[in-house]
């Protein structure tokens, strides 16, 4: 067989899922040409769905000898922030955006890499970007969030919350989104709670619902959804700031917590 007959026969055998056969025809196939740069890049392919990250590393290195381009350098800059080499993954990865801008997943590893590196400001400088070309982007708007709550931004960290909302069901740190909620919802009942919660010991909010007794909802004025019942029609007469946040804070004690990220996005817009 031709050396192009080989590397067909590899890629068959590699589709059919005889791995370890196709990997040796590929090492074959080099050893007649060791240029033949397709040969390395799915040999590369192979060792990294093995596990083999070093001797991936080393094929797709040689194959960027022979010619540079964005997809090679994509997999060098994960391969490098795979063996803890983060510094090495950014500067691949910045490569790689060079060449194609719009990789946007490059971004994505090069802003978990800075965060590797406790460098959280070029961090979500990379998710932010992530998030320009790819609004939806999962991995990059749970990081968003997480890294502006934990720097106490409970402003920002709601914004970007509300942009999760739009696109995925309810973020999964529940407690997280329950204490950006009331972080920022700046009325006295807001502050209270938050107040309480601290005084109470609880460092997560669904340990405190937890303890919630079913009767704490019902007073003089009725059931908690009577409240709710109540500010919606109050709200539809005067759409009052504090209103919202009220519906929202209410929303938050009985789980809806999609509901209260709504109400209290409404609430900024009422101010």
């Amino acid at each position: 067989m031709t050396i192009q007959e080989q590397f067909r026969e590899a890629l068959r055998l590699e589709e059919q899922g005889n791995i370890t056969e196709a990997l040796q025809l590929y090492t074959h196939i080099l050893q007649i040409d060791n240029s033949y740069r397709a040969a390395l890049i799915n040999l590369g392919s192979l060792y990294y769905r093995m596990k083999q990250f070093k001797h991936a590393l080393d094929c797709f290195l040689r194959a960027l000898q022979l010619k540079e381009d964005y997809i090679v350098l994509f997999n060098i800059g994960s391969l490098y922030f795979r063996l803890g080499e983060y510094k090495k993954a950014i500067i691949t990865l910045n490569q790689c955006n060079t060449y194609n801008p719009d990789f946007f997943i490059a971004l994505l590893v090069k802003g978990i890499a800075f965060s590797k590196l406790n460098n959280y400001k070029a961090a979500l400088v990379c998710f932010k970007e992530v998030i320009k070309k790819d609004p939806s982007n999962k991995v990059a708007l749970t990081a968003i969030i997480l890294l502006y709550y934990e720097q106490k931004n409970y402003a920002d960290a709601l914004r970007y919350l509300q942009q999760y909302d739009m696109y995925h069901d309810s973020f999964k740190y529940r407690e997280i989104t329950s204490d950006i909620i009331l972080q920022c919802a700046h009325t006295n009942n807001g502050e209270l709670i938050s107040y309480s919660l601290q005084k109470k010991g609880f460092r997560k909010f669904n340990e405190y619902i937890a303890t919630i007794p079913p009767t704490i909802f019902k007073d003089s004025k009725g059931t908690i959804d009577t409240k709710i019942l109540q500010l919606e029609q109050e709200i539809q007469k005067e759409p009052t700031p504090q209103a919202f946040i009220s519906l929202s804070l209410c929303h938050l004690f009985i789980g809806n917590d999609q509901t209260a990220l709504q109400y209290l996005a409404k609430a900024a817009k009422a101010v």
